[in-house]
């Protein structure tokens, strides 16, 4: 029990990197109604693009973060009116076959781009963990944490307590209505398809500065997206992130803890998803969080 302080701080900072990717899936969904099995492709994507410009071409940070906003917006753009809405029009379930599409070709481009190993976004750098009350905590780490809560209280203040926020909600409750007073979804539907995929390319830039890089890194983080947002029920934002921490939390004790002398190997950390998916589906198909919702 004495590494637990040190495993609910590594809870923390795995939940803030899943929050990041899930509340972009989430907020998604909540709108299109579409279930993309791109996303943890298109954080990939987002991170490779920006390893590109700091690591390979030598950009400094802030026009390497230039260049990757507008390769994602780029992609977002083309997943969104090329590989989802075409779909859409016909059936809902047709974008869940596309997407997979996307997702195979996005991990072969980057393979024959970039090759399949490992990259790392702190190469040649030093990093030094700082110690406080027992647990251990690196610059990079407390970024992470920060960031997640500052983006997300800005993407609460942005749904709540502004016009496109209300606009958003209203689309999300009656399409047909919104439109009939001039919203226009297809311009609201592309901001919010491209803010969720910026989240979840910045979510993949912090994955690269922490661990490292791999092209096939966007199915563990599709799935872990998934599970949270599954977790916290389909459509609820609030929920998804809720579940996004309490699955970081999950993964980390599960593997930290001794169980009556046994404890798990770090490699099934990743199956936690798998498993919270099928229970939740299973037992409570709604999520743990009751979906509510605000009206425009």
């Amino acid at each position: 029990m004495e590494i637990l302080p040190q495993l609910l701080l590594n809870a923390l900072i795995a939940g803030s990197i899943y929050a990041l990717a899930s509340s972009g899936l989430s907020l998604t969904f909540g709108l299109l109604r579409i279930l993309n099995f791109a996303h943890g492709h298109l954080m990939m994507a987002g991170a490779y693009a920006f390893y590109f410009a700091y690591v390979m071409q030598g950009y400094p940070l802030w026009e390497a973060s230039l260049v990757t906003v507008l390769i994602t917006v780029i992609l977002s753009w083309i997943s969104l009116h090329i590989f989802v809405e075409p779909f859409l029009r016909f059936s809902i379930f047709l974008p869940f076959v596309t997407t997979l599409a996307l997702s195979t070709i996005l991990e072969s481009s980057v393979s024959m781009l970039f090759g399949v190993n490992v990259k790392s976004l702190t190469t040649g750098f030093e990093i030094r963990s700082i110690e406080f009350w027992g647990m251990f905590i690196t610059p990079t780490q407390i970024l992470i944490i920060a960031s997640a809560l500052i983006i997300l209280f800005l993407l609460a203040f942005v749904i709540h307590l502004t016009s496109f926020g209300r606009k958003i909600r209203a689309l999300a409750q009656e399409e047909f209505a919104a439109q009939t007073i001039g919203i226009s979804a297809r311009r609201i539907s592309f901001l919010v398809f491209t803010a969720g995929t910026l989240l979840a390319a910045f979510s993949g830039v912090l994955v690269g500065f922490e661990t490292n890089l791999q092209p096939t890194m966007g199915n563990a983080y599709t799935i872990k997206a998934f599970a949270a947002m599954i977790l916290g029920g389909l459509g609820n934002i609030w929920g998804t992130i809720a579940g996004a921490y309490l699955l970081g939390l999950i993964e980390n004790l599960s593997i930290g803890l001794d169980f009556w002398g046994y404890s798990l190997p770090a490699g099934y950390k990743d199956a936690f998803a798998f498993v919270i998916i099928l229970g939740i589906l299973l037992f409570r198909p709604q999520g743990l969080f009751k979906v509510s919702s605000r009206s425009a």
